[in-house]
């Protein structure tokens, strides 16, 4: 164990240090995010699953969704047409973070039983 830590210490001591300035290349990629308005804001929200009502939550393009979804029973929670899906149980919420990067409705359902819960809407501003 000590010789490895030596040689751990002597590759580490002999290997050329890294240069923290200002000349360091970088890549830029263009992505469909790139024609949101920049600026955004945090949005946050709140369901209940005990809800009587489905909830309609609208979120202006380039603003960023913090979601809680609560619930007394374990499952999960799946936001259609986007691909996320988040455990939920009594004491542990499902926890969604979403950045509105194209308009769009998107359905938040419990999954067992199968029960609408919500609907997300991006919008233009």
């Amino acid at each position: 164990m000590l010789v490895l830590l030596a040689m751990s210490t002597l590759a580490a001591a002999l290997a050329p240090p890294q240069r923290d300035d200002e000349t360091t290349s970088s890549t830029t990629t263009t992505s469909a995010a790139d024609n949101v308005t920049t600026g955004g804001e945090l949005v946050t929200a709140k369901l209940d699953s005990r809800a009587e009502k489905p909830k309609t939550i609208r979120i202006p393009l380039g603003d960023q969704l913090a979601l809680t979804v609560t619930s007394k029973r374990a499952g999960q929670v799946q936001i259609a047409g986007l691909g996320l899906v988040d455990d939920v149980a009594p004491l542990s919420p499902a926890r969604f973070d979403v950045f509105a990067d194209h308009a769009g409705r998107y359905e938040l359902r419990f999954t067992e039983p199968k029960r609408k819960l919500g609907l997300l809407v991006f919008r233009d501003r």
